[in-house]
């Protein structure tokens, strides 16, 4: 008779009882017996072996998969804190210039007006003075509020980075575009977390310089009037909370953050009194800047020709052709955005002949033609709209 082992043996493994005796077994018999015995036990031995190298390689694998957790984890710790250590160094919005081989310092830019040049460099000479020399002349406090103006394309955003790369300052633009909203308040808000930031930023690191220009300030300190007068519905609520959240700020950054420079730019003239009078206020100086002289362009055409082949060459053999070309541009009243416009369409003549399989450098005759298709100069324009 064939029956289960005793609770003591692991019972899913059957055996047969009194395998070493002489007992009879009714279906088969006693050497079969033991040889199914023998089979079994040494199936049950190979799984109960198979089963504690699973439990191991289980164990092993848990703690390989914890330890590469624990690594990954440690890893993702590290960058978050070098993430958080770089932004609360460099916030987002600001940069240096420093290293930017686009924006000269005002030292040895060439292509600014020269009364320009010597006002922005009073500037920056009265903010780098240090303490001794600020005593000593009466302690004089540095304008760290500056509205350019001036015609569409003259460079004033571009001098406002000269400016803040020869403060050795962190710039930031602010645009239009950055805190409009078409949704009533949410613009305001937008304008109020920038000057949150850069105040935070501005008192964290009291001891560096910092500057933000406002392009187009003209869309901020619209006067009130103006705006009720012009503005559909109610939208002019909003402007006008913008308009005061600018102006609070302005005066708050003068108290809390005397190392922050604000520079307004704008295309309309503070004169025609379509900028707002408390903002102007705010501003200790109002500088124009006007289209660039013939010096400043002839300057700006190597500048921007600085990348041809054979450059010097083609300098040394045009040198009168380019200052010929600059006082007809000048006489033109182009502004620097003209002159980026027809270099780059002069350098599209020499590809274009490159192209077409002559092999050749880069001629002034290009030049001379993108010149003549601008038919119409930033200046031109402006004296047709006056006219209008």
């Amino acid at each position: 008779m064939i029956l289960p082992t005793s609770h003591n043996i692991i019972s899913r493994y059957p055996n047969f009882k009194n395998a070493d005796n002489h007992a009879e077994y009714n279906i088969i018999g006693r050497k079969e017996a033991l040889n199914i015995n023998n089979n079994l036990d040494y199936q049950r031995k190979t799984i109960e072996q198979n089963e504690r190298l699973i439990s191991i390689l289980g164990a092993t694998s848990l703690t390989i998969l914890f330890g590469t957790y624990l690594i990954n984890l440690k890893t993702i710790v590290e960058i978050i804190k070098k993430v958080e250590n770089y932004f609360a160094q460099k916030p987002s919005g600001f940069e240096s210039l420093k290293n930017s081989p686009h924006v000269p310092t005002l030292e040895n830019c060439k292509s600014i007006n020269k009364d320009l040049k010597l006002f922005l460099q009073r500037q920056i000479n009265q903010m780098k003075a240090d303490t001794s020399t600020i005593l000593e002349t009466g302690e004089p406090k540095a304008s760290n509020r500056l509205l350019l103006y001036g015609s569409a394309g003259v460079g004033k955003s571009y001098f406002s980075k000269i400016f803040a790369k020869s403060l050795d300052a962190e710039y930031m633009e602010v645009m239009q575009s950055d805190y409009n909203s078409m949704w009533a308040g949410e613009g305001v808000d937008k304008l109020k977390k920038r000057f949150e930031e850069i105040l935070k930023v501005a008192q964290k690191n009291p001891n560096k310089k910092y500057v933000v220009t406002f392009n187009e300030i003209d869309a901020i300190v619209t006067p009130a009037d103006k705006i009720i007068d012009k503005t559909q519905g109610t939208h002019w609520v909003s402007i006008l909370e913008e308009r005061a959240v600018f102006l609070n700020y302005l005066e708050i950054l003068k108290e809390k953050a005397p190392n922050v420079t604000i520079i307004g730019t704008t295309n309309i003239s503070p004169q025609n009194n379509n900028l707002d009078r408390a903002a102007m206020s705010r501003f200790q100086n109002l500088v124009e800047v006007p289209y660039p002289d013939k010096d400043c362009l002839y300057e700006a055409l190597k500048m921007n020709l600085d990348k041809i082949k054979n450059k010097d060459n083609f300098f040394i053999d045009n040198d009168k052709n380019l200052k010929e070309l600059a006082q007809k541009m000048a006489d033109r009243k182009f502004s620097f955005r003209n002159l980026e416009y027809i270099v780059n369409d002069a350098k599209s003549y020499h590809l274009n002949e490159n192209i077409n399989g002559k092999q050749s450098d880069f001629r002034f005759d290009f030049l001379k033609k993108a010149e003549e298709n601008l038919k119409f100069s930033d200046g031109e324009l402006e004296k047709k709209a006056d006219k209008i």
